[in-house]
């Protein structure tokens, strides 16, 4: 029982018992990217808006590719690849939780939003996750496009107040992990089907 939660948390360079809020590194970027009460009040509503609109705009995107060229493949290795971020998050958010930068006692949330669990970004995480399938089916210029909004949604949600730098980095290496997985499942349960 205790293996699994290990893993999950490790395999994205978080071991369970690190607190990452505790890093110098992490406060510091923390507190030069987020709002301050001397921000632009329109800022903050924009980015209000980018901590979310950009997840579902990635989706439709990635949706709309895969149905556009037909590729069964692809949309097995995105729906795989997502599957394994939640299930990871969820591990990680049980075994190594990490409390958001308003739950810690950093900062203003300028957003209402759950003080649950902060380590990885999921919506950040997902939309990379996205993109790289998308590149890997040679959706290059729709690969760049999501990467983008990643790194949108990764600013905002970290101005906002609602997750640390370090969720950031941690979306990064779990979108990487879950979309390789992703694609070998693609191609191992891909082939068969498609030779039957």
């Amino acid at each position: 029982m205790s293996v699994f939660p290990a893993f999950a948390a490790g395999i994205i360079g978080l071991p369970t018992h690190m607190n990452l809020v505790a890093t110098g590194w992490n406060v510091a970027l923390f507190e030069y990217l987020h709002a301050s009460d001397a921000s632009p009040r329109w800022l903050i509503a924009s980015a209000a808006v980018l901590a979310e609109a950009p997840l579902y705009a990635a989706l439709a995107l990635a949706a709309w590719t895969l149905l556009r060229t037909r590729d069964r493949r692809g949309a097995l290795q995105l729906a795989s690849a997502a599957v394994l971020a939640l299930v990871i998050e969820a591990a990680i958010s049980r075994w190594a939780f990490h409390p958001r930068p308003f739950a810690a006692g950093m900062g203003h949330a300028w957003m209402v939003h759950a003080a649950n669990n902060s380590m990885p970004s999921t919506h950040v995480t997902l939309t990379w996750v996205a993109a790289l399938v998308l590149f890997a089916r040679s959706g290059r210029a729709e690969g760049t496009i999501l990467l983008v909004l990643g790194a949108i949604l990764a600013w905002a949600r970290i101005y906002v107040g609602i997750h640390w730098p370090a969720d950031m980095l941690g979306a990064a290496l779990s979108a990487v992990v879950c979309a390789s997985i992703g694609w070998a499942v693609g191609h191992v349960v891909a082939d068969p089907v498609r030779s039957s």
